[in-house]
């Protein structure tokens, strides 16, 4: 099965949407653009078990917690959201959190990992979407300072 982002793009799901505005206190704007981030994330994470590329995990940071936000949300509607994945994709995505258990990495090994998932992004999402999640942490938590380095 082969999907185009362009196709996943074009699913809607005005429920999810409204939902998401109604708990979050979002605009009508931005749970929309978070809603499309959110299906860019789910093309990449299939294109990483597609391709399967080494040396970085495909996971959600602090720079993106708001995409898994409406992640969250989309669940909820567990019909919608099984049968997005069977037609997409051809599978249940599932949703797996990271335990509370530390791993110990080194700097030297994080930025390696950090360079080749921002070289997957770029290569898959482009440049726009690397700089909107990474860049400009457009989908932090709104807790989080904007400014942080990413």
């Amino acid at each position: 099965m082969t999907v185009s982002l362009n196709h996943v793009l074009a699913y809607r799901n005005e429920a999810v949407v409204r939902r998401f505005m109604k708990e979050h206190g979002a605009s009508r704007r931005e749970a929309d653009e978070l809603f499309r981030e959110m299906l860019k994330w789910f093309y990449l994470g299939y294109r990483h078990r597609l391709l399967r590329p080494e040396g970085f995990r495909c996971g959600i940071y602090p720079e993106i917690v708001r995409i898994d936000d409406m992640w969250h949300t989309f669940i909820l509607f567990t019909r919608d959201y099984a049968e997005f994945g069977r037609t997409y994709f051809g599978e249940f995505i599932h949703h797996t959190p990271e335990t509370d258990r530390e791993v110990e990495i080194d700097r030297a090994s994080f930025t390696a990992e950090m360079e080749a998932f921002f070289g997957f992004i770029y290569d898959e999402l482009g440049e726009d979407t690397l700089q909107a999640w990474f860049g400009e942490m457009r989908y932090t938590s709104p807790g989080l300072p904007q400014s942080a380095a990413a």
